[in-house]
């Protein structure tokens, strides 16, 4: 396999991760573990992120990197809107603290980062998609 071809597979895989871990957050929210709903919301996102990623010529390894780069290749750019590089810096900061101070998240606010959240995961999805096509 061609390395553009393992580029287009890393990417189709991680969105398919993306997508199983989101489906884990919607069963966390309705089964009340908001921490958890976070905590799985935030990893969608980040593989996601790294989906996007897999067309540069290098991906960083440390989480705020990745976060940091989708900012500065997609959301400057334009490419993503400004509030999905909101949302991942706000999905970030929610997500340690839900793993590492304990905290327990209102059921609205949880219920925010699924309402909004679907709706960017699914556009970093089609700009993987579009990457991807282009790719080829």
């Amino acid at each position: 396999m061609s390395d553009i071809g393992l580029k287009i597979l890393y990417a189709r895989t991680k969105i398919e991760k993306a997508w199983e871990a989101w489906d884990e957050a919607e069963w966390a929210f309705k089964g009340e573990k908001y921490p958890s709903a976070v905590n799985r919301i935030y990893y969608a996102f980040y593989r996601a992120c790294l989906a996007l990623l897999a067309f540069q010529p290098k991906i960083p390894t440390k989480h705020a990197a990745v976060i940091g780069e989708v900012n500065r290749i997609y959301v400057k750019e334009g490419l993503l809107p400004r509030e999905i590089g909101r949302f991942l810096h706000d999905l970030q900061t929610a997500r340690a603290e839900a793993d590492y101070k304990d905290k327990n998240f209102p059921r609205e606010d949880v219920q925010e980062y699924i309402k909004q959240g679907k709706k960017y995961l699914q556009h970093l999805d089609d700009l993987v998609t579009k990457l991807a096509d282009n790719t080829l």
